[in-house]
């Protein structure tokens, strides 16, 4: 019953179906959800899923975050019974034209940038899936809406059908190999993002990502590049993000133009316009959109300057990657918030930013305890039991022209709800003070 549950629930009793939902989460854990869905009409189940071994069913959708018994699951095939993810539901459902963005980290910005790139085109548009809204909340909608849409390989598990006019794949670096197994397996769950495209259709992907081109050649649709390397039509060049065309190299924007910091974000920038070629769009109304982009909630989001000392809100950080990326966009005397559930990869590389930037490590968390074990034993780490805790540590060591940032590198869940509740309650803390 978390966000894509109750959109596809919803979705679905909208278009005339008998609807169960069913959630292992007791009637007190679920509160508001639970009374907007049965004043809905919508059974509901909670405590576990005995309805789901005993009733029959026509469809069965699957929240992200579920992975069904391999039993049930036979079953549910044996009978002839689909299995889908929300993400189907909404493409089946909606007619329109939409763009969807994948990758390990950078989509959610990404998602932005398009959208802003879109309305600057005047298009009417509407973001929607992990970005924060489940699709199937928006649907059904009129077909003159363009829809942009934030894609998890969890989603693409179970999507059989979705075929986007555009799909991005931004990068690919280890991340959900608890669910995925190894970096080939998570590969292809995220290729299956342009598995059903025409060559009508296009695949915008990085030209520099080893494990992006890995699947490329199983792309079937026509191939956009964009990277920071020559081969890219849309690249970076002497500090401009261009595109190269029909033998001519043509300035988007200068680098200096473009507000939101960091190389990663100029790569978003370019994927965002490769997508935004693709779908129609003038340089002009990239330029635009472009120019007038601002930093994403939770993503390298400055909260606050106190006393000199700077503070940055990176809760969406959830895997190491997605941290160094944040280090990298600033150049010295960063104290590092860190921890969370640790996903299956190690901390050692944070070892390489000693110094330039890191001036220091405050751990907190699960995650706690291999971080420590993991750095060298000279690496200047604190650790302790919570995220208000560790800001209490870090103010302690602060001096003015010091930046304190959150930016965990881990999964929020052995704490918070979600990364959003786990950076919220960093930016409540640090304007309290």
């Amino acid at each position: 019953m978390a966000r894509s549950g109750i959109g596809a629930a919803l979705l679905a009793k909208r278009l005339g179906g008998s609807v169960l939902v069913s959630d292992r989460k007791s009637q007190q854990e679920l509160g508001d959800h639970l009374e907007e869905l049965i004043a809905r009409g919508i059974r509901c189940e909670t405590g576990g899923h005995a309805r789901l071994e005993s009733e029959e069913f026509d469809l069965v959708i699957l929240s992200p975050g579920v992975v069904p018994p391999d039993a049930w699951v036979r079953r549910w095939l044996d009978r002839g019974v689909p299995i889908w993810s929300e993400l189907e539901l909404a493409s089946r459902v909606w007619q329109g034209r939409w763009i969807a963005v994948t990758g390990s980290n950078g989509k959610t910005t990404t998602v932005n940038l398009i959208a802003g790139i879109l309305r600057a085109a005047g298009l009417h548009v509407e973001m929607a899936g992990n970005v924060g809204t489940a699709w199937s909340t928006r649907l059904p909608a009129p077909e003159t809406r363009v829809f942009v849409v934030e894609v998890s390989s969890y989603q693409l598990e179970y999507s059989p059908t979705i075929k986007p006019d555009v799909g991005v794949l931004l990068n690919l670096y280890e991340n959900h190999l608890d669910r995925h197994g190894d970096m080939a397996s998570y590969a292809e769950v995220k290729s299956r993002l342009f598995r059903n495209q025409t060559s009508s259709q296009f695949a915008v992907l990085n030209s520099a990502n080893t494990w992006v081109q890995s699947v490329e050649a199983g792309i079937g649709s026509s191939k956009v590049h964009f990277g920071a390397d020559g081969n890219a039509e849309f690249r970076l060049e002497e500090n401009k993000l261009v595109w190269a065309h029909d033998g001519n190299i043509e300035i988007i924007l200068n680098r200096d133009e473009f507000p939101l910091p960091g190389r990663h974000n100029a790569l978003n920038a370019l994927a965002a316009a490769g997508a935004a070629v693709s779908f129609g769009c003038s340089v002009a109304a990239i330029r635009q959109g472009l120019r007038s982009a601002r930093a994403v909630e939770h993503r390298i989001e400055f909260v606050a300057e106190r006393s000199g000392i700077r503070y940055f809100n990176d809760s969406k950080s959830t895997n190491l990657i997605a941290t160094m990326t944040a280090l990298d966009s600033f150049a010295s005397n960063v104290i590092l918030l860190f921890g969370g559930r640790a996903k299956p990869e190690s901390f050692a590389p944070l070892a390489e930013r000693l110094g330039k930037p890191l001036k220091s490590i405050i751990a907190f968390g699960e995650s706690r305890q291999k971080l420590s074990q993991e750095l060298p034993d000279e690496f200047p780490v604190k650790t302790t039991d919570d995220l208000a805790s560790a800001l209490v540590i870090a103010r302690s060591e602060a001096v003015a022209g010091d930046t304190i940032l959150l930016s965990p590198g881990c999964a929020s869940f052995d704490q918070y709800r979600d990364f959003e509740q786990r950076g919220t309650e960093f930016k409540n803390l640090v304007r309290e003070s």
